[in-house]
């Protein structure tokens, strides 16, 4: 169904329906071992899984010492709950609350959209657009997730935008900084820095940049939000046995560490390196991924308007917020781009707001990107399906309708380009329908060809398994693979590892290997107790440049064999 050209019932129904493929692809493959995600997920999984086997909330649980305390409480106990106390433990029972808390923001984002400007449109606009957002995606769906302190500390502002008469009552106050104090439970007590400076922000703005006026009337307002925020939060330091711990691990090390420059120089850093200003720069447009041109041509648009003093109040108080995230997280020696998804949910708003004004030639790169992205996903399968054509697997091939809906997506990503009148509704329903080609592209690796067989199960039982890592906690991922094992024991992963040198040093072990080895085949003095198809998703320098020179199999399809001498 592609969309009509004025709004109407036909429009606003198309729109309805891709809003419900995003909610749909948001909730699909949570399970998935090789969702967009970032390494130190399994980190986070880890700690709950062992929190919760201590039979304590607090203390904070590690395996790894120097992890101990690297976040609050707050997420560890929600998956703590998701897991019905790990006893139901797996991948899409610790992501899928992070899921309702960002598609929350979206409906923040859907009320406002209908609020400000008056139409629908605009509504199912903020909600595609925030959804469409490659960092929202990424780490609005996993369990290391941004959801849950994105929506907490942009609700004051949404009731402040929705309900603008609150802007004088003291009484809501309090209920602002509660509601501050559970994003920073599940972030980090520094979180209390920029929400309230954006607050203070939007409230000098209402009251016209009279200082005077300000200070007598909503300082005090924004000094005992901090303080009930950082009250809540401090309720860790209360209720955990070892304060102390905490005080040395999170406040010290995991956050004013931040600051630290270590053998360099602050200012040097400030302007060169990987955690450079200029990485944060970029950081808006990069979470925006395949929306990166719109944003950028936002942007642009503000910046005229501004000038040209045409912005609303409502677009000042938006761009102001977005401004106070980057600026705030500028300063810090680490810079991240993940930091800046707070701002985010403003520049969704901001998008649908001025979706119209966006030239069609920038929404058309956004269509491009997706065909060809799509494209490039239809050559993976191919090659996948020849590997796994080898004598060691069994033939695979994907299903008519994952071919048919990589042809629809490519397809309607044509029609936008060849008919004006498309290319700016279909930026993000392409997007959206990308991610879930993503999904189904990992429908092998998901599916049974993806975990090992009962017969494996039921061999490994009580036993201990050494499993390769290559990141923090990657051993993890085996837990939900081989539940019943003993204990996983991580060994370092080295692509020139072989199967006799593990024999030589443990009895059972999990080697990686690419798809097209087959040094398992005549094995002495061991044998294969199981097999699994494996995505790789973590590079080195080296493996990087041999994929970008058309080693693509070699080290993105590999086999997890499972041995026994």
């Amino acid at each position: 169904m592609l969309p009509p050209k004025e709004e109407g019932f036909g429009r606003l129904s198309f729109y309805l329906l891709a809003s419900l493929l995003a909610v749909f692809v948001y909730f699909y493959g949570l399970g998935s071992d090789h969702l967009a995600t970032n390494g130190d997920e399994l980190v986070y999984a880890q700690i709950t899984r062992a929190t919760a086997q201590s039979g304590h909330l607090l203390p904070l649980q590690s395996p790894i010492a120097r992890l101990q305390n690297t976040k609050p409480p707050l997420l560890f106990w929600q998956g703590i709950i998701s897991t019905q106390g790990a006893k139901n433990w797996s991948l899409a029972n610790l992501r899928y609350p992070n899921v309702v808390y960002t598609l929350l923001t979206a409906l923040m984002l859907f009320s406002l959209g209908k609020k400000l400007s008056g139409t629908w449109e605009s509504a199912f606009l903020a909600f595609l657009i925030y959804l469409s957002f490659f960092g929202i995606y990424r780490y609005g769906r996993c369990f290391l997730t941004s959801g849950p302190e994105i929506f907490w500390c942009f609700l004051p502002f949404f009731v402040l935008l929705y309900w603008p008469q609150l802007f004088n009552y003291w009484n809501i106050i309090p209920v602002f900084g509660s509601i501050i104090g559970l994003g920073l439970l599940y972030k980090s007590f520094a979180l209390v820095a920029p929400v309230s400076l954006g607050l203070a922000w939007w409230y000098l703005h209402t009251r016209e940049y009279q200082f005077s006026v300000w200070l007598k009337r909503d300082t005090g307002k924004i000094l005992l939000l901090v303080l009930i925020a950082l009250g809540v939060f401090s309720l860790w330091f209360v209720f955990d046995p070892y304060p102390q711990a905490v005080f040395n691990n999170f406040i010290v090390k995991e956050n004013l560490g931040k600051f630290d420059a270590g053998a360099g120089n602050y200012l040097l850093n400030f302007f060169w390196g990987n955690s450079s200003i200029w990485r944060n720069v970029i950081a808006y447009p990069f979470n925006a991924g395949l929306l990166a041109p719109a944003t950028i041509a936002l942007v642009i648009l503000g910046y005229l308007s501004f000038r040209q003093k045409n912005l609303s109040n409502s677009d000042k108080l938006l761009w102001i917020w977005v401004i106070t995230v980057f600026v705030f997280f500028s300063f810090p020696n680490q810079r991240d781009e993940r930091y800046l998804l707070l701002g985010m949910p403003a520049l969704a708003l901001l998008l649908a707001l001025h979706w119209n004004r966006i030239p069609r030639w920038i929404m058309a790169i956004t269509l491009l990107a997706v065909a060809v992205i799509t494209l490039g996903l239809g050559g993976l399968s191919l090659i996948l399906q020849h590997d796994l054509a080898l004598e060691t697997w069994s033939f695979y091939h994907y299903s008519i309708g994952y071919w048919f809906l990589l042809a629809l997506t490519v397809g309607l990503m044509l029609a936008g380009l060849l008919k004006p009148h498309l290319t700016a509704s279909l930026a993000c329903p392409g997007t959206i329908l990308l991610y879930l080609c993503y999904a189904l592209f990992l429908a092998p690796f998901d599916g049974p060809l993806g975990r090992f067989d009962q017969v494996a199960q039921e061999a490994v039982l009580d036993k201990k398994i050494w499993v390769p890592t290559n990141f923090n906690a990657r051993e993890e991922s085996y837990r939900f693979l081989l539940p019943e094992a003993k204990a996983l024991i991580p060994y370092d992963y080295n692509e020139n590892i072989t199967i006799s040198e593990m024999q030589a040093k443990v009895p059972r072990f999990i080697i990686s290997l690419p798809l097209t080895n087959t040094s398992g085949e005549n094995l002495q003095g061991a044998h294969i107790l199981g097999r699994r198809l494996n995505l790789i998703d973590r590079f080195n320098a080296k493996e990087t440049r041999a994929i970008l020179s058309g080693k693509i199999a070699k080290y993105l399809f590999h086999q997890d064999l499972l041995i026994e001498r």
